[in-house]
């Protein structure tokens, strides 16, 4: 019997640098879950990343900013990503829309997102629907799914989900992306490869770390 594949690579991308930030901590419980899964998490935070504000050249290799070189090998090496961010006066916040612009065909086309936002106030799709234009731009796949957070900044006491069914909606977002990706990867071998990621057990009060947080110079 041939040895199981290893599941797919997930990245997340947390955009939001509010301390304390909602779409970050389900960003983490989202990578938990597909670390259990059997898949392979790393997680940019940019919060922690120095990027500078993109000047419209993709190519630039920004040498004084090293982050740059980190943002883009990351999202190259990812077969998956689940965005995740606030939404800003009806749209994607200014520092994740940034850190997207700094990539490329070369590092984004082909690859299945998807996402999670934040919102301060009544519920509403317009930052998830900007992601979806973004990703289409790039020429990526965007899963069905995708999960926003109305009033957020109370939707966590305690760091998790007063709310059970955000918990299985982000889970469910985070496995979407895992089968998605694990189909259209390349070499993966159709729909046989979706059986590397195992469901694996509920998601713990306490999430655990995923597997990498990725970090200057790691």
């Amino acid at each position: 019997m041939s040895p199981r594949p290893p599941g797919p690579r997930i990245l997340g991308l947390g955009g939001s640098l509010r301390p304390g930030s909602t779409s970050q901590l389900l960003l983490r419980r989202a990578l938990a879950v597909l670390d259990a899964d059997g898949c392979r998490t790393s997680l940019l935070d940019l919060r922690e990343l120095d990027l500078p504000f993109c000047n419209g050249d993709k190519q630039d290799p920004w040498p004084s900013r090293p982050d740059v070189k980190l943002l883009r090998e990351e999202f190259r090496a990812a077969d998956g990503v689940i965005l995740a961010g606030p939404e800003y006066h009806g749209t994607i916040g200014g520092a994740l829309k940034n850190a997207l612009d700094l990539l490329d065909f070369e590092h984004v086309e082909g690859k299945v997102f998807g996402a999670i936002c934040a919102l301060g106030g009544r519920n509403n799709s317009n930052a998830l629907n900007h992601l979806r234009l973004v990703a289409r731009w790039y020429r990526a796949w965007m899963v069905p799914e995708q999960v926003a957070v109305p009033q957020a900044r109370g939707a966590l006491p305690g760091g998790e989900p007063a709310d059970p069914e955000l918990g299985a909606r982000v889970d469910e977002l985070a496995r979407s992306v895992a089968r998605a990706a694990a189909l259209l990867r390349p070499g993966a071998g159709g729909p046989a490869a979706v059986g590397s990621v195992r469901p694996g057990p509920a998601v713990p009060e306490e999430v655990p770390n995923v597997s990498r947080t990725v970090k200057r110079g790691s």
